[in-house]
């Protein structure tokens, strides 16, 4: 199912959209991550009416959420102001709360402060994706629906001894209409930094993740590639904390990332 099918869900404004992933969008015996923040996100920009735009979310992995399994996702807005929004939002299975997003939506407003983020990066477009085999219990289903091109660091085990991890990301199936939650997804394909630096597969999930979008306006299109530096800033007591950049094509700065990967190795 491509991520488009799987977002008519939210096509009508309702209190709680109930919808049932399928297996393609696996990790492991949970859903995929990133589809699943991308899910609450959605719920979350429905209840806005106006201008405002993504600035902040803010997600808690709390348990699994089965595929193929009736899942429930909700929002409620919390507070609203004048410049900002403050929504929380909800995927639940079975009564309990798999996933939990704080999102924050605000509007863009005349300022005297102006300082521009200086990130850049010196990777080229690639012409296509990497060719990931289908590995059962290595390489999750959720990875047939992107492509992934390295430029820096590896997919496979037991390759470096640096967490980095550079390259480029997309959807395998442009999608007709681009939507800040597919970016979302797309933004949590990479698998974690750290990876590379073992010798044999381990049980590892991602706690929480912190995404700022300091240029929500500098979206990508449903075929472009979306660039991005990912390092592991800190491994320690089975924790790695990974921070990570994201550009469009034309190397404009979209958000900043933070993750706190649970590993158990």
């Amino acid at each position: 199912m491509s991520i488009e099918i799987l977002f008519t869900a939210f096509a009508e404004k309702k209190q709680t959209y109930e919808l049932v992933i399928p297996s393609s969008w696996a990790q492991g015996r949970t859903v995929f991550g990133g589809i699943s923040a991308a899910l609450a996100y959605q719920a979350a920009e429905n209840l806005i009416d106006d201008q405002r735009e993504l600035r902040a979310l803010h997600c808690n992995f709390i348990g699994p959420l089965n595929v193929e399994e009736p899942v429930e996702v909700s929002a409620e807005i919390l507070r609203t102001g004048k410049n900002v929004t403050q929504i929380l939002a909800k995927v639940c299975q079975n009564g309990q709360v798999g996933v939990m997003v704080q999102v924050c939506f605000g509007v863009s407003r005349d300022s005297k402060l102006n300082r521009m983020a200086k990130d850049s990066h010196d990777m080229k477009v690639p012409s296509k994706g990497r060719y990931i085999p289908k590995i059962p219990k290595l390489v999750p289903n959720f990875i047939q629906h992107f492509d992934l091109s390295v430029d820096k660091g590896h997919l496979a085990l037991g390759k470096s001894k640096d967490p980095i991890l550079h390259g480029w990301s997309k959807l395998k199936v442009a999608p007709e209409k681009m939507r800040m939650a597919y970016l979302i997804a797309i933004m949590d394909a990479w698998p974690p930094t750290m990876f590379q630096m073992l010798r044999l597969p381990v049980p590892a999930s991602t706690m929480s993740w912190d995404l700022e979008f300091i240029n929500p306006k500098a979206l990508i299109t449903g075929s472009e590639w979306l660039a991005s530096h990912t390092e592991a800033r800190h491994i320690r007591d089975g924790y790695g904390h990974e921070e990570a950049n994201f550009w469009n094509e034309s190397g404009q700065l979209i958000a900043i990332s933070r993750q706190v990967v649970t590993v158990f190795a």
